[in-house]
């Protein structure tokens, strides 16, 4: 049944992940994509697709009267800030190559497709499956789509399924990250005749030097890391700089060393002000770590994941820990998973590809997994 299903929908799959790519989705902007998805979701007869206010595209199936629903998702957004059309779009035989095609696009259609397999052979899942498109799971969305989707669901949500990496591949784990913008404001003036006035980029650059000289905690089983991702400021060259800005974050999968990364942060930020700087910190991002998560549930997902990645491909699941829209039922308590459903690679770079023949293979891995489940 399956296969006769993946027959008949592969062109249309991959037409899917075309047309998704023609329709650039940065964080935030992610409304044509969302209309797009709920129209396709509507053309083969799910009934009751609605868009959110977070821009989550949702379909519910079979979920009005049950507290143990499996959430199967994909986000919507790409990290790339284009808004018209990603230039290096391109195709050959084998691959599709464009900005954001494996970071979350072809996972996005994986999504749809398994939707229109359950509706086309009658399958109503016992416990009800939300399947969802969602939004802002890159960068400063800040998993904003995952985290209207649990505070809508609440304590309705049994298993939470995100797909979002390469095949074989399942993130069980959740990396937390703090995420900050620090603004400094001095006098500035005139770089010859104003010269020995607080330089901006000069103050900012003593707050990075203090960052960098941080030494990330040590604990075992347990990764903490810290970055300057982006800085910039002043006028021109002859001027003192008056302004310069940063983003920073750090990260880690344990919550104690993800606090203790959090008192040093604040004690450098606390130690500017207290020495007269015009410092404004604003907190922009905050992912949580993985809370106290149901083992036997958990086991659920990754003995399913494993059967499915078995039968399909023959080869042994990779268990990891990132960070992605499971963070956020993670954080909860609620057994969650990312899955890897396609072969490709230059996630977030101008040059990511996805191999076309592991599309297919992807849409089967996804039926036959939520499949198990959920039985």
């Amino acid at each position: 049944m399956i296969n006769k299903f993946l027959a008949n929908n592969k062109q249309e799959t991959l037409d899917i992940v075309r047309d998704l790519c023609k329709i650039p989705a940065p964080s935030f902007l992610e409304d044509k994509r969302a209309e797009y998805c709920k129209k396709y979701f509507e053309s083969f007869g799910a009934k009751n697709v609605y868009i959110d206010s977070a821009k989550n595209v949702i379909f519910p199936l079979n979920c009005e009267n049950s507290n143990n629903i499996t959430v199967f998702a994909a986000h919507t957004d790409t990290v790339f800030p284009d808004i018209e059309s990603y230039p290096e779009y391109r195709e050959d035989e084998e691959n599709i190559y464009c900005p954001g095609v494996g970071d979350d696009t072809v996972c996005v259609a994986m999504v749809l497709m398994t939707a229109k397999y359950y509706l086309e052979n009658n399958i109503v899942p016992k416990d009800g499956v939300l399947f969802v498109c969602n939004s802002c799971e890159e960068g400063l969305g800040d998993l904003k789509g995952a985290r209207t989707l649990m505070n809508d669901f609440k304590d309705r949500v049994k298993f939470f399924i995100t797909l979002d990496a390469t095949i074989g591949g399942i993130i069980t784990g959740a990396v937390g990250s703090h995420r900050y913008n620090v603004q400094v404001k001095t006098e500035g003036g005139h770089s010859f005749s104003k010269f020995g006035n607080k330089n901006a980029i000069t103050e900012l650059s003593k707050i990075v030097t203090e960052i960098y000289d941080i030494e990330v905690p040590k604990k075992d089983g347990a990764t903490t890391t810290y970055n300057v991702g982006t800085i910039q400021g002043g006028t021109s060259v002859n001027t003192i700089a008056q302004d310069a800005e940063m983003l920073c974050e750090y990260r880690s999968d344990d919550k104690e060393c993800l606090a203790f990364m959090e008192n040093k942060f604040n004690e450098i930020f606390k130690k500017a002000n207290d020495g007269g700087l015009d410092i404004t910190v604003t907190r922009v991002g905050n992912r949580p770590c993985k809370g106290d998560v149901d083992k036997v549930g958990e086991q659920k997902i990754v003995d399913a994941y494993r059967q499915t990645i078995k039968e399909i491909t023959n080869e042994e699941i990779k268990i990891k820990t990132a960070s992605t829209d499971a963070n956020i039922p993670l954080s909860l308590g609620i057994p969650s998973a990312d899955i890897g459903v396609y072969v490709g690679g230059g996630a977030h770079t101008r040059e990511e590809w996805v191999n076309k023949d592991s599309i297919i293979v992807g849409v089967h891995a996804a039926i036959e997994f939520l499949q198990k489940l959920t039985k």
